[in-house]
């Protein structure tokens, strides 16, 4: 899906970075919202319609160029525009209708007290989309990728996004972290544990460990030399994702968009994979967990 914005210039990118990698064919999506926050209610019909023909005009033309600047990377490339009331809304019904594998979305991301608060059109897709969703953001310049982090919750849906970063890995010769965050509020004795006692928890060896082995469960092959296993504790998981994927440099962080948290059904917090989204410096790939593993979660 592309709207023209520095952001989606970065998404395209990546699209053609991917569409490389594996050989894939690439589709632009436009979707020419009809009632936009512009939109001139005074305006007559036909000149409503006269303005939505000539930025349709504009939209098919900038695509063109896009293929001819596309032909030097042998991606076959297609494009599309649609005229909508929600771009989130026909962008979630196009997938399926192309029997799309990956949608790959700019977004702008968001720092302080304004991550908390209702998302963008791309954040909206990745929570949805039936197909993975790749975001990313403006200032991220387009590489290879040599770090991969998975997050870990140990729920059902586990095994299958490490099992999805350890083929993207082998496609990249990448490394493949997993990590598993001991929240405050999963621990079971120290739930109530104020902000000002936290830090004197010590992370005990033994769970350490045990934990360690519990992510050397995930893998076909554990001893894999691609594979690196970490523990750590933090107030809050994404956070600490967030932290990690930062000081360790990585290059791609994959998360399912629903995992162990008893706050999900907040619409204001959001899941963590969400918030890891808008916050992380890195490209994001989120891929949404199945109605049986969800209802196993919420049981």
């Amino acid at each position: 899906p592309v709207d023209f914005s520095e952001y989606a210039e970065s998404a395209l990118k990546y699209a053609l970075f991917w569409a490389e990698a594996f050989s894939a064919e690439l589709t632009l999506l436009h979707v020419n919202t009809l009632f936009h926050e512009h939109f001139d209610y005074d305006m007559l019909i036909e000149r409503y319609r006269e303005e939505i023909d000539q930025q349709e005009r504009y939209i098919r033309k900038w695509m063109r160029e896009q293929d001819l600047h596309v032909a030097r990377s042998k991606v076959k490339l297609d494009f599309e525009v649609l005229r909508s009331r929600s771009a989130a809304g026909s962008i979630l019904d196009f997938i399926p209708e192309g029997g799309y594998d990956l949608v790959v979305m700019g977004t702008h991301g968001r720092t302080g007290a304004r991550h908390l608060f209702l998302g963008s059109v791309a954040e909206k897709v990745a929570r949805l989309s039936p197909v993975p969703v790749f975001t990313t953001h403006k200032e991220i310049e387009v590489h290879g990728i040599r770090r991969i982090l998975v997050p870990v919750d140990f729920s059902n849906f586990s095994k299958t996004l490490v099992a999805s970063a350890l083929e993207i890995g082998q496609a990249f010769d990448a490394q493949v972290h997993l990590l598993h965050v001991l929240e405050r509020l999963t621990v079971t004795s120290f739930r109530w544990m104020s902000e000002n006692a936290w830090p004197y928890f010590k992370m005990d060896e033994d769970l350490r460990s045990r934990v360690t082995g519990m992510l050397r469960e995930l893998p076909e092959n554990p001893d894999d030399s691609r594979l690196v296993y970490e523990v750590v504790k933090a107030p809050h998981a994404y956070e600490a994702v967030v932290d990690y994927a930062g000081a360790q440099e990585v290059d791609l962080i994959i998360m399912g968009t629903r995992g162990f948290s008893k706050f999900d059904y907040f619409w204001l917090w959001g899941s963590t994979a969400e918030r890891v989204l808008r916050l992380a410096t890195c490209p994001v790939l989120t891929e949404r967990v199945g109605v049986e593993e969800t209802a196993l979660q919420e049981a």
